[in-house]
């Protein structure tokens, strides 16, 4: 069995790549080849089909070899999500702390964007959600935050077919007044759920973003609007702005670090 789904020429790529990788001023055919131990055609072949789909280029006169940024990404990218709830958790017990309210972190997924952790706070009259639902883009300052920051066409994609949800008086179900909405939003940096799915719950939040500059996930807070004055509001956005900065600039130092380290601490 194990013979039979071997794939030797999976084999052969991943040679070729480790060797790329061990060389940042790129690699000749030639020598890729040597190092590899296979012929120089069936090299080429790899090397032609890598290039083709952006993960490998051709630098300089010599033509030599080398991985791009979108190979590299690849790394950064699964160790942001490994350690997204790890280098966040701190900013989450924090922000509960200094502003007694309940914290959220989401992620952007295929199928919509997720809570993936929370640090809830000790009030009886609180919010309860939990890990593993799905944020309503449309409705939710976790869904807003991010997808002010997305494509149209990814928007799209996240949003429900026909006619926009509506869970309160105020929840947004015009298209056009939601893309209104992110271009608020995108301009002023974070999100607001001002009783738009609960009544009697208001909601901030802003986008994290990945070494690339994509938002992919993002914080929030939650307050009843019983103990949410303008005062407080103002507070509530100032310190997940802030906490959101922090964690980006936490993930870009993670994502810079040899992947080693950075799995060794987790």
């Amino acid at each position: 069995m194990t013979a039979r789904n071997h794939i030797d020429l999976t084999v052969k790529t991943m040679s070729v790549l480790e060797s790329l990788a061990e060389s940042a001023e790129g690699e000749s055919l030639k020598d890729i080849a040597a190092q590899v131990r296979l012929v120089k055609s069936s090299v080429f072949r790899i090397l032609f089909t890598l290039k083709e789909i952006g993960y490998v280029e051709q630098v300089g006169e010599s033509g030599r070899y080398r991985l791009t940024f979108k190979t590299r990404a690849l790394v950064r990218r699964s160790t942001e999500h490994l350690t997204l709830c790890n280098l966040a958790r701190p900013h989450l017990v924090n922000l509960r702390d200094r502003l007694k309210e309940s914290v959220w972190l989401a992620e952007l997924r295929r199928h919509g964007i997720v809570l993936i952790d929370t640090v809830e706070v000790s009030h009886p009259l609180k919010l309860s959600f939990a890990v593993g639902d799905l944020c309503p883009v449309h409705a939710t300052a976790l869904g807003k935050a991010i997808a002010a920051y997305l494509s149209p066409k990814q928007v799209n994609a996240l949003l429900p077919k026909g006619k926009l949800p509506k869970f309160t008086s105020r929840t947004l179900t015009s298209r056009g007044d939601l893309k209104a909405e992110l271009v608020r939003v995108h301009r002023q940096g974070y999100a607001m759920n001002d009783e738009e799915t609960i009544e009697g719950a208001v909601l901030v939040s802003a986008p994290l973003f990945d070494c690339l500059g994509n938002a992919f996930a993002g914080i929030s807070v939650s307050a009843p609007t019983a103990r949410c004055s303008s005062i407080k509001r103002r507070e509530i956005i100032e310190h997940v702005l802030a906490a959101g900065v922090a964690i980006t600039r936490d993930l870009r130092d993670a994502a810079f670090r040899a992947p080693e380290q950075v799995f060794e601490e987790n």
